[in-house]
């Protein structure tokens, strides 16, 4: 056993090597089958890095100087030169050269040339160059610029020209791109705080990420309901679009629970949806001060006193109960007003 782990480190080291530092495609010769058992028991033998093929099958794993057509292997797929139509791999896809077609591996798809297509992974993508088209994995890194759709938990490119939908991405350049996620970290991207009030949440904070044409915001807030404290926690997203050189309009939408009295365990349904509009004129390169109107949905089980909520809603544009749910549905229109710091 020792010596059969040994034995794949090593291997697998020896291709990692070959992408790191290969300079040179296979030497153009083509063949139209290649079965492999395991490098160099093949049919193309020691001399397999010399020869594309036009379908290539390798039963446990094999090294091959590229790809013009389709390649299959239970383990590891390693090529030398380009691949051009499918590849896919139980576990592993190793290019050194150009990838153009669909790429598909139970684990790993890991190329060091550029790659253009389609890109499907068990756990990782990685393009150690630009890469185009679209990528699905847990995780997906483009080292260079990256043109498409990349969706995942975790992705990453130096520099983005396309959408980004995962959990987290990390960007270096995205002004011809958008990251959307949870947690977007984008360099020279879009870090604001925002302080405002209205006319059911008193003091509210909001800290926005990502960048400006698509950002996620975090927000909490403080209000008192007779006479009690009562506090807001949520999640939204939104854009901002610039109006001037001073002037800018931002459009956010969210969602925030209600809490009250400090009680943070068992809470019922007392959820606050908000549409945000507002207008903000810039008064230095960082401060800026905000209003607009806010388009409210409140939905409450919570009943106080005998009545529904724990806002106190200045007035209602309708109201009504859901007679299955127990759930109460205010909806009105307030105001936002406040300072905003961008980082």
């Amino acid at each position: 056993m020792k010596i059969c782990v040994r034995g794949s480190a090593g291997l697998l080291l020896i291709l990692i090597g070959q992408i790191i530092f290969a300079q040179e495609e296979s030497s153009g010769k083509v063949r139209p089958v290649q079965i492999t058992f395991g490098f160099p028991l093949g049919t193309n033998g020691i001399n397999s890095m010399d020869y594309a093929n036009n379908f290539s099958l390798n039963i446990l794993y094999g090294l091959n100087g590229g790809v013009l057509g389709a390649e299959m292997g239970s383990i590891i797929n390693f090529n030398r030169g380009n691949v051009k139509g499918i590849q896919m791999s139980g576990v592993l896809d190793l290019n050194t050269g150009y990838t153009k077609g669909i790429q598909m591996a139970g684990v790993i798809n890991l190329n060091s040339g550029g790659m253009e297509g389609i890109q499907l992974a068990g756990v990782s993508n990685i393009n150690m160059s630009d890469a185009v088209g679209l990528q699905a994995a847990v995780a997906n890194f483009v080292v260079g610029d990256f043109k498409g759709i990349q969706m995942g938990v975790l992705n990453f490119a130096g520099n983005l020209k396309g959408i980004q939908l995962g959990v987290v991405n990390v960007v270096g350049n995205a002004d011809n791109g958008i990251p959307v996620g949870i947690l977007s970290f984008v360099r020279n991207g879009h870090y604001e705080l925002e302080v405002t009030g209205g006319e059911v949440m008193y003091l509210n904070l909001n800290y926005k990420m990502g960048v400006e044409k698509f950002y996620t915001i975090f927000k909490g807030g403080l209000t008192y309901f007779k006479q009690e404290p009562v506090y807001s926690f949520g999640l939204g997203f939104g854009g901002t679009f610039g109006i001037s050189d001073k002037s800018k309009l931002s459009i956010d939408a969210s969602g925030n629970q209600i809490v009250y009295k400090n009680d943070w365990t068992g809470m019922d349904q007392n959820l606050l949806n908000k549409l945000d509009i507002n207008y903000k004129f810039g008064i230095t390169p960082h401060f800026s001060l905000m209003i607009g109107p806010s388009f409210n949905l409140y939905l409450t089980e919570e009943i106080v006193d005998g009545e529904y909520g724990t806002l106190e809603i200045p007035y209602h544009l309708f109201s009504n109960v859901n007679s299955d749910s127990g759930i109460r549905i205010f909806g009105w229109v307030g105001l936002n007003a406040g300072l905003a710091y961008k980082f």
